[in-house]
């Protein structure tokens, strides 16, 4: 046993190993949130030790090697888990619904309580500090690196600061995808990030049954990121997204093995593009964040009859800088419409505030009460979602 710690080592020591780093966050609150619908009436409310709502509770291993020449490989693998929860590594904590143990969504029960889907990230990369990065594998979209990871959103993903989910994310390829990804250098404060891939699964199935339908699902992605000036942050990304669903929607055509399905066609055709624009500027005592969504979604369903659907939110933030003390305010609007009718199906009015407190550059203390209310629910639906909690958060 000890030759093979000294021969590991000695490994270690020339380089022949890669250098691997465990990381991870741990978010636990004590807080209450209430679901109610619009006409006022509670639909769910649970109080007591729940999820973290500063950041999302994680495990990862990250690790590096030179491969000489200036060229290197890593690779990211990062799990979620569930603190609170008897199934530590099986299940993950959806920041909107409602933590109740045991309980299925169904009828006026939110979506979202737990997931199983517990993997965040995992790919493998080529980096070269003049050529950029290639990475390869299950990854965060543009999407939610811009509406999300690059400090645009000040609040945390709870009910108040959620309204770039609200634009219904999954629409222009979710929050996370299989993807190839290139991130190039930066020059002159300018960062370009291009991506390709589909969403959790393939981008084309085709089978030779003729009761499965084949599928389509193709994302391409831009985003522009530009820190050039002091204190100035800014960036712009561009998704789209077209997904289709059985062969007979666009012509009962025939795929590889020769075979037309013969099933029902239910989703058809749907192509989606999204705009997002994002930016924070910090003048030492407080930092000023937005962000802008605009979104349009062309969905064609069995009959052939296309329906547009347009997808828009703004967020605005604050948040001050006093040392260890950070206060922030957060207020935005979103409406989900359809073209044709002009009718809305999601009219979005959220807010949320709450201080941070850090012990130290790993442990933060904070509280926030946040409050999202959506004035185009029916009567019995989900119309109010709020919540108020007092956490501590620590990484490693």
């Amino acid at each position: 046993m000890k030759k093979t710690l000294v021969a590991m080592a000695a490994l270690a020591a020339t380089g022949a190993f890669a250098q691997v780093t465990m990381y991870g966050s741990i978010d636990v609150a004590y807080g209450a949130k209430t679901h109610t619908d619009a006409n006022g009436n509670t639909i769910t409310k649970a109080t007591g030790v729940m999820e973290g709502l500063n950041a999302g509770n994680r495990i990862g291993f990250r690790g590096t090697e030179d491969l000489g020449s200036g060229l290197k490989a890593n690779f990211v693998i990062e799990n979620g888990i569930n603190i609170t929860n008897g199934q530590l590594f099986s299940t993950r904590a959806g920041a909107a619904g409602q933590q109740i143990d045991g309980v299925a969504a169904s009828g006026n029960m939110p979506a979202g309580a737990y997931t199983t889907s517990t993997n965040r990230q995992s790919y493998v990369a080529l980096e070269s500090a003049t050529l950029g990065q290639v990475r390869l594998g299950y990854q965060y979209t543009n999407l939610y690196q811009l509406s999300t990871l690059s400090g645009y959103m000040n609040g945390a993903e709870q009910p108040g600061s959620d309204i770039a989910h609200t634009l219904s994310n999954a629409n222009f390829g979710g929050t996370r995808a299989n993807a190839i990804t290139y991130i190039s250098p930066r020059f002159s404060g300018v960062q370009v990030t291009l991506q390709h891939g589909a969403g959790t699964g393939r981008e084309l199935v085709e089978s030779n049954s003729t009761t499965a339908a084949d599928a389509t699902a193709v994302r391409n992605s831009l985003m522009f990121n530009y820190n050039g000036v002091q204190n100035l942050d800014v960036s712009y990304a561009y998704t789209s997204y077209m997904s289709r669903t059985n062969a007979v929607a666009v012509g009962a055509l025939t795929n590889v093995f020769g075979v037309t399905n013969a099933t029902a066609v239910t989703n058809g055709d749907t192509n989606a593009k999204l705009h997002q624009l994002g930016a924070s500027y910090n003048f030492g005592v407080a930092k000023l964040t937005a962000t802008y969504n605009n979104g349009k979604e062309d969905a064609g369903g069995a009959t052939g009859a296309l329906t547009t659907t347009n997808f828009r939110s703004q967020q605005i933030g604050i948040e001050g800088l006093f040392g260890a003390f950070r206060p922030y305010a957060q207020i935005g609007g979103g409406k989900v419409e359809n073209d044709a009718t002009g009718l809305a199906s999601g009219d979005y009015k959220t807010q949320q505030f709450g201080v941070r407190y850090d012990l130290s550059k790993r442990t933060t203390a904070y509280f926030m009460t946040g409050t999202s209310k959506d004035d185009a629910a029916v009567t019995t639906g989900l119309a109010k979602r709020e919540v108020t909690a007092l956490g501590l958060y620590h990484s490693f």
